[in-house]
């Protein structure tokens, strides 16, 4: 079971979705269970055991459309695991 505070983490970061920094998806990330795989040039690679996509974060210049991107993945990894 997902802690609670990965729910509302998740649901900060929507509030301010065009303000978001790559390091809080990371963080947020990681707490929901994913595992860094590598980082390639200005992209981190994250995998989750069971869940088929990767979690791909762009370390610089991320815009509110890829934010959102990345925390509808994550949310997603968190309904499959519950």
């Amino acid at each position: 079971m997902v802690r609670k505070d990965v729910w509302q983490e998740l649901q900060a970061l929507r509030r301010r979705i065009h303000n978001v920094k790559p390091w809080e998806i990371e963080n947020l990330a990681k707490k929901a269970g994913w595992v860094w795989q590598n980082t390639t040039g200005s992209h981190a690679t994250y995998v989750k055991e069971g869940f088929p996509s990767v979690l791909t974060i762009k370390l610089h210049g991320l815009s509110g459309g890829l934010a959102r991107s990345l925390l509808r993945i994550i949310e997603a990894s968190l309904h499959e695991e519950g």
